[in-house]
């Protein structure tokens, strides 16, 4: 039995969250169920701020330039962004527990290779559950959050109308108190949470690296397409859902923007081509450490498919097309059938269709779609519901 059937690798455990998780709940071993772990969230970043609007009358006032509840940042970072990256682990997890088992036991890597392969796993979870890392990411939030204003910039203390953040304008004391549990918690948490994935989406491309350097048993005529890695290429779509979720990060900070007319729509559609296409390398990036070893395989199945191939070709050639010309009008008894011909042909069309990447355009095409949606909401300040409709039946006609 595989010393890895059966075991579950969680990339979103460990850490310093893991450990205080474990000290709350003692008795689970995963730490806090998802909605509860949401709800706590919401407790700290998003609830303390909807009680002191209110109580300032900040919440939903026309009197200010921006109310609480009309700001797209902290409700799409707060209620949107954050509970999409903690079930990002929901969605991960089982993916990578899966293609970490599937590469185990499928024979990829072979038996002089386990070693450095579970030496690489050994690595993996240490540093996944390094309660230090987690911590300079937690003070790299905290500096990072008062240096750049997440979601804001500079703009937040240059704006001459007042708003749920800042009340009086033109000065950094003059923040709400609001405001200063913005920059001083909620921002900065969200960042590390943000962060720590980030990490581990790092932590993740290294293994894949390190197997990569590895003697990996790969076939052109695996039926996946990818010489048997194709558990990878579906691990690694599973990453999709951060990088939505960064998407969603980015289409609210475009949208505060082009709602206080610092950001055309044309412009911003621009910076969202690029995001969009920066965040498909990145998910699909790691796959390309296999691009040698699978290029490789390909070539190799080509060459002695190739010779086969021609001897196959010739041997029926003159069994059933010389043979068929001469005197006697049957084929000899063991002839080679018609049927081995196709299944070989088969065969070397797999060998030929093999990717040099294990992933397919469909997925990428699809992990592309699946980045643009966040952005969908930015034409509806653009154009009214109106329009849209309008534009919509004009081009239907």
């Amino acid at each position: 039995m595989s010393q890895t059937e059966g075991l579950d690798y969680r990339l979103s455990g460990g850490g310093l969250i893991g450990f205080i998780e474990r000290r709350i709940v003692k008795s689970a071993s995963d730490g806090l169920a998802l909605p509860l772990r949401i709800l706590t969230g919401l407790a700290v970043l998003w609830i303390p701020l909807a009680l002191m609007t209110l109580a300032a009358g900040t919440f939903a006032s026309d009197a200010i330039g921006q109310a609480f509840i009309t700001d797209v940042v902290p409700q799409v970072r707060f209620l949107v962004a954050f509970p999409l990256l903690l079930y990002a682990g929901t969605v991960i997890d089982p993916a990578i527990s899966c293609t970490i088992r599937n590469l185990d036991a499928s024979g990829v890597v072979p038996g002089p290779e386990k070693e450095r392969f579970r030496s690489a796993l050994a690595r993996l979870e240490k540093a996944r559950d390094s309660v230090w890392s987690d911590i300079l990411l937690l003070l790299m939030a905290f500096a990072l959050t008062w240096a750049f204003r997440p979601g804001y910039g500079g703009f937040l203390f240059d704006i001459s109308d007042k708003t749920w953040l800042q009340p009086v304008s033109g000065n950094i004391h003059s923040l709400s108190l609001a405001g200063w549990w913005y920059l001083l918690v909620s921002a900065p948490l969200f960042q590390f949470v943000l962060f720590r994935w980030l990490w581990r989406y790092l932590l993740w491309s290294t293994f894949l690296f390190r197997l990569s350097r590895m003697r990996l048993a790969l076939h052109a005529t695996h039926p996946d397409l990818a010489g048997g890695l194709g558990a990878l290429g579906l691990s690694q779509q599973a990453f999709v859902i951060l990088f939505v979720a960064l998407s969603t990060i980015v289409s609210s900070t475009i949208a505060h923007d082009m709602m206080f007319a610092r950001t055309s729509f044309e412009s911003a559609r621009l910076e969202v081509i690029a995001f969009v296409l920066i965040c498909v390398i990145a998910v699909y990036v790691p796959l390309t450490f296999f691009a040698r070893n699978l290029y490789l395989a390909r070539q190799r199945a080509l060459e002695e498919f190739g010779t086969l191939g021609f001897r196959l070709s010739e041997t029926f050639r003159s069994q059933w097309i010389t043979r068929a010309g001469s005197s006697s009008d049957a084929p000899p008894a063991k002839s080679i059938d018609p049927s081995a011909v196709a299944d070989y042909g088969a065969v070397f069309e797999t060998a030929r269709n093999t990717r040099v990447v294990p992933a397919s355009i469909r997925s990428i095409v699809i992990t592309g779609a699946a980045l643009v949606v966040p952005f969908m909401p930015l034409y509806m300040l653009k154009f009214s519901v109106t329009d849209l409709i309008n534009r919509l039946l004009n081009a239907l006609v």
